[in-house]
């Protein structure tokens, strides 16, 4: 029998990753191509030189240096990598999902409430059964998702492979040459028959957040604990880049029943026939005057005496978090903004106004998913709402955002703001670690000694972020607030025209294609002087011309057909909850042909109930599948049977709650 080279076999190996790649893997199969064109054309010059060594393995020799990439046997230390892969829930992993405990007397308090209103009622239950039989110190039967941070020549990969057998990988190589390399030494295209395979390769942080978080919303269910390798060669940045991306989960947060809100709630404003405004024919609103968005970080506190003593200056547009400030400095906002739609996260923003009238001459614009309680506290003539993530008046447009803040900013555009000035718009830390100006309800004190540390063990909501500054090189910020700064870029793109100049007065973040401008340096002295009810008068006048208080008869169709995706989703529980399970690995199974059957229908009219199931299953599921993953776990058939009660009965009240409000409505509405 003939033996094959060694030349012949990483040829061999080459071609058929690069024909992998071509078909299934474009955009990377693109690079490696203009990569070798560079090289052939003599634009790039390699840095390394691939050896094979007489001891029989393969060496990468950095040209300039002379040194070695392995400098000892590469195939003994890709053992060794996989020998020190472990089934344990500690050391080198992400934990994904939140440790959550309850005491019986919490959830005696949470199942006194309902899932309109409570998060954890939902999951509660579940998640306190599941406590208490997951054994200590446990670990898991097996590795669902795996991450390489640094891949070499990839020996590790295959070698970490044939101990765990992932079902999909994450590869992550931030230098392209020398995973140009692996392809002579790995075989890609043999591993992508058995797994899935998640390429991040020479990738900046914006392009691997998409790719990262394709690979956290894939196979979600997985994602209680994920176990990675760090390549001692590789930036730990990338890490960090997923840590961020896994604090950034949308059903994290932004939880399933805040969208149960967010969609069922604006219909109670349009039966009771609030005005809602056509963002879309609204464009034109603030194109006459300078704009002022006053938002509750640090610098507001800071520079709220020149917002006092220039404010008939501007059009100025507040956030709810600000109006204890402004009331007690005097300072009468033209336009104030909600979006939360959390009755405890939006109410200590005004219960302590001191004279509620003080507002009378502001309009207000709230996300439809706004609080009754806070929505009560304002007149109802100068209400107006926006959609958000809904569509229930066609053609009104809806916009959406991560916090009050960037949606502030969006607005602002979209209703034709061509001068927009930012103030406490920070979304960034104070000096101290504060999130926000001492007067916001839910300012934060946050520890940022450790944010150079690199860590072993990476927990969801504890993450303090370096990022550009608007006059600082960097500045430190959170998860969430990186949220917020990725949403105003992208929406900036999106919404903003070339004649519109925002300025950013806010001594925080950098926020895309904004000009940073100190106030000191600001010449304001030839801004025009508008009284307040000059400016109201015409707002107020603008806003009506652009607003509806009904709903049309196709409107009311689109609704009804709501309520009937509703009701399929009912059958579609009752017939899983009749169904008898033999092992976990049959019941795991059978959960994702659940979250399969009921998201299946892709009408806009179930999309909103598709959201909410979705999100409540990517929160629960890891959960589940963590514990039915539990080697340690015994008498796995009653767990089953008690979670699957728990859970279907939880996912039966989210659907019934959801058709209850539609049939109210309609009731109202005499259909």
């Amino acid at each position: 029998m003939q033996t094959i080279s060694i030349e012949d076999q990483v040829i061999k190996t080459y071609q058929s990753n690069i024909n992998y790649l071509q078909n299934n893997q474009p955009k990377l199969f693109q690079k490696i191509v203009e990569f070798e064109s560079a090289l052939e054309n003599a634009y790039y010059s390699s840095r390394y030189e691939l050896e094979y060594k007489e001891e029989g393995y393969f060496d990468v020799k950095e040209l300039s240096s002379g040194n070695y990439l392995y400098s000892s046997d590469s195939k003994k230390y890709a053992k060794e990598i996989a020998k020190s892969i472990d089934y344990r829930k500690e050391d080198n992993l992400f934990i994904v999902s939140s440790k959550y405990t309850f005491s019986k007397e919490s959830l005696d308090i949470i199942n006194k409430t309902d899932i309109n209103s409570n998060n954890a009622y939902g999951v509660a239950s579940i998640l306190s059964y599941i406590n208490n039989v997951l054994p200590e110190n446990s670990t898991m039967k097996k590795i669902d998702k795996f991450i390489f941070f640094g891949i070499g020549l990839g020996l590790q990969i295959e070698s970490v492979h044939e101990k765990i057998n992932s079902d999909y990988y994450l590869l992550v190589e931030d230098d392209l040459e020398l995973f140009r390399l692996s392809l002579f030494t790995t075989d890609y295209e043999k591993l992508s028959k058995h797994s899935e395979l998640s390429f991040c390769i020479f990738e900046d942080d914006v392009d691997a957040k998409e790719i990262m978080a394709n690979f956290l919303e894939n196979a979600f269910m997985h994602n209680h604990y994920l176990k990675f390798i760090h390549s001692l060669h590789h930036a730990d940045s990338k890490m960090r880049v997923m840590h961020e991306m896994i604090s950034a989960q949308p059903h994290q947060i932004f939880p399933y029943h805040a969208y149960f809100n967010k969609y069922l709630r604006p219909l109670e404003y349009l039966k009771n026939g609030y005005n809602f405004l056509n963002i879309k024919s609204a464009n034109h609103i603030l194109s006459s005057k300078p704009v002022l968005l006053l938002a509750a970080g640090p610098s507001l506190q800071n520079q709220i005496k020149w917002v006092k003593k220039n404010q008939d200056r501007f059009t100025i547009i507040a956030l709810t978090s600000t109006l204890n400030t402004l009331e007690k400095t005097d300072i009468k906002p033209d336009i104030i903004t909600h979006l939360d739609p959390f009755t405890h996260g939006s109410l200590p923003h005004v219960q302590n106004l001191k004279n509620r009238s003080y507002f009378d001459e502001s309009i207000c614009m709230f996300a439809g998913q706004t609080p009754k309680e806070v929505v009560e506290m304002f007149k109802k003539e100068n209400i107006f709402f926006y959609e958000n993530g809904t569509f229930y008046k066609k053609g009104y447009g809806s916009i959406g955002a991560p916090c009050i803040g960037s949606m502030s900013y969006i607005i602002s555009l979209l209703i034709g703001a061509d001068e927009l000035y930012l103030l406490g718009l920070d979304l960034a830390l104070s000096k101290d670690g504060e999130t926000h100006a001492n007067s916001h309800a839910h300012t934060q004190s946050l520890d940022t000694s450790d944010v150079d540390k690199m860590q072993e063990v990476f927990e969801l909501k504890k993450s303090v972020i370096k990022v550009k500054g608007n006059f600082k090189d960097e500045v430190l910020t959170t998860a969430n607030f990186y949220i917020s700064i990725d949403s105003i870029k992208q929406n900036t793109l999106l919404n903003k025209n070339q004649n519109q100049k925002v300025y950013n007065l806010s001594e925080g973040a950098y926020l895309e294609d904004t000009l940073p401008l100190s106030i000191d340096k600001f010449d304001i002295e030839n801004f025009e002087l508008n009284s307040s009810d000059e400016k109201f008068k015409l707002l107020k006048s603008s806003f009506i011309a652009n607003s509806t208080n009904t709903l049309s008869k196709t409107e009311l169709i689109a609704i009804k057909k709501m309520l009937d995706h509703a009701l399929k989703v009912k059958k579609i529980l009752k017939q899983h909850k009749s169904i008898k399970y033999q092992n976990s690995d049959n019941y795991k199974y059978a959960l994702l042909g659940l979250s399969l059957d009921i998201t299946s229908d892709l009408s806009k009219e179930a999309e909103q109930l598709n959201l909410v199931n979705l999100y409540y299953m990517q929160y629960i599921y890891p959960y589940i599948f963590d514990i039915l993953n539990t080697k340690e776990l015994k008498d796995e058939q009653t767990h089953i049977k008690k979670i699957d009660s728990m859970l279907v009965s939880k996912m039966m009240e989210i659907v019934e709650q959801f058709e209850d409000r539609l049939e109210l409505f309609f009731k109202k509405e005499n259909l």
